[in-house]
């Protein structure tokens, strides 16, 4: 039997290393995978998987999203023409694969396309699997009155389309939802259950990565504008490699605040310099800065970025203490997830 593993939406490795991770674990019970991602460009880890192009998504051009709708109307999910569009051409690709279950990161457009075909999970972080409510929490105050217009347009649009009258969010969560990552990063965690969370795909972490006199470590996206100032000024290590590697003996780590990485630090005690890029990656900054394990850089100078190092490096003794409190979240959760799996594929 097939599984159809999807991701249209979003950037990073963090999506595409989730869907292996669990594309490995099925393979083990005799499923074979199936992926259709947005981009191939996959990082230390084998692909030998058979891959199908993922539909592309119209983009508006529109910068500042305030609800998660916001998001979704900026990727054509208001317009009838286009969002009917793109759901028929997923739901080519579910009639030319036949999956027996669909897994998506990120890819709103294939749940819709395989509601009432397909059983479907839905998986990502706290950010990209939505509440299951009508409206949305703002992400962003104060929030425009053209926000709310929007999240009206886009529950509209899917339901006229999908004729199901249920409220946006729990149609966007298929059959059953997992979250990877912990409810002191998520911003719905009111509006969850706690049994949805699975941690990071990385767990169980070591306890004794921390060293405090080893080297920084760095990841930057390619296309972050201060990313050789940060580098040049602060010279961290930059090795692309499974975190738990790469993290062993750092005494500091310095990202955009993604929540794969983010957590991993956090359930390893290793203090944080961010950069935030993106919406996830500002609300998980704030996060992390409440817990006392980060500092954050919006707009780096050479003076700041020195400065801001040096106060990270103060944050390790409660970076540790925070991690021997959130231990339960060190531990590996897949299992439950692979459990879920065997229930639709029986």
């Amino acid at each position: 039997m097939k599984v159809l593993f999807g991701w249209e939406l979003g950037g990073g490795q963090g999506h595409i290393q989730r869907l292996v991770v669990l594309a490995r674990e099925l393979e083990i019970y005799g499923f074979e995978p199936v992926f259709a991602l947005k981009s191939y460009n996959i990082k230390a880890t084998s692909f030998p998987w058979q891959i199908v192009f993922a539909p592309r998504l119209p983009f508006t051009g529109r910068s500042e999203s305030y609800t998660f709708a916001d998001i979704l109307e900026t990727f054509g999910f208001g317009n009838s023409n286009l969002l009917k569009s793109h759901i028929l051409a997923w739901q080519a690709i579910i009639k030319e694969v036949k999956p027996s279950l669909i897994i998506t990161d990120h890819a709103p457009g294939l749940v819709l396309a395989a509601k009432n075909i397909v059983p479907t999970i839905v998986t990502g972080d706290a950010f990209t699997v939505p509440p299951p409510v009508e409206i949305f929490p703002n992400l962003r105050i104060p929030a425009p009155l053209e926000s709310q217009h929007r999240q009206e347009q886009v529950s509209k649009t899917v339901k006229q389309i999908l004729q199901y009258s249920a409220p946006l969010g729990q149609i966007l969560n298929g059959d059953t939802s997992f979250i990877f990552g912990i409810p002191e990063l998520d911003p719905y965690q009111h509006l969850r259950t706690l049994n949805q969370y699975l941690s990071v795909h990385v767990t169980p972490i070591p306890n004794n990565l921390y060293k405090s006199d080893g080297h920084a470590w760095a990841y930057l996206y390619d296309d972050y504008p201060h990313r050789s100032l940060v580098l040049n000024t602060l010279k961290p290590q930059c090795d692309f490699q499974p975190l738990t590697k790469v993290l062993a003996g750092k005494s500091l780590a310095i990202h955009h605040g993604s929540s794969t990485t983010a957590i991993t630090c956090l359930l390893a005690g290793i203090p944080q310099l961010l950069l935030p890029k993106h919406l996830e990656h500002q609300l998980n900054t704030v996060s992390l800065s409440g817990l006392g394990v980060a500092k954050t850089i919006n707009n780096p100078t050479w003076e700041i970025l020195v400065a801001k190092r040096a106060q990270a490096y103060l944050l390790a003794e409660n970076a540790l203490l925070q991690a021997e409190k959130l231990a339960h979240w060190n531990q590996n959760f897949i299992s439950v997830f692979v459990k879920t799996c065997l229930k639709f594929l029986k």
